[in-house]
């Protein structure tokens, strides 16, 4: 039988992510080859370019499982979630803010309450989980805008 709350794996990685950020990225080289630039802006965007790649590589934490609250618990309340970072794999406690739906993915608005308190953004793209999976999520997000506070 299958269980009324979410608890679903996220795959680490999407090929529409991947999509999108490439697409973004050659834009903006479209962009500025049309500005035609001297040789020594081209090698400061790069740089830039590179050092902000790097770092929202490497210091975002990663999204790899989504656990709702029991049923008894309000909705916004008692999330689990399993992170990805530097110092391992945790399980990170939250509270739920805000759901945002879009057509290739849902972005997630947190405020983690164990380990540390802090605020966490994380968007779910449509290929890390599977359809049934989605369908859920999309079931949530039509639902948190009413209940949460």
């Amino acid at each position: 039988m299958k269980s009324l709350r979410i608890d679903m794996p996220i795959q680490p990685s999407s090929r529409l992510r991947v999509l999108l950020y490439g697409s973004s990225t050659s834009a903006l080289i479209l962009l500025a080859w049309f500005a035609a630039l001297s040789l020594w802006q081209y090698v400061l965007i790069l740089i830039i370019g590179a050092a902000v790649y790097g770092y929202l590589a490497l210091s975002r934490p990663i999204f790899l499982h989504l656990s709702q609250p029991p049923l008894h618990q309000r909705v916004d309340q008692g999330w689990q979630l399993l992170m990805r970072s530097s110092r391992g794999d945790a399980l990170w406690q939250a509270e739920l803010v805000k759901v945002y739906r879009y057509q290739l993915f849902i972005h997630f608005e947190f405020i983690i309450t164990e380990p540390y308190r802090r605020s966490l953004s994380v968007t779910v793209f449509r290929d890390q989980v599977s359809a049934e999976e989605w369908q859920e999520l999309n079931i949530l997000a039509n639902v948190i805008p009413t209940t949460a506070i």
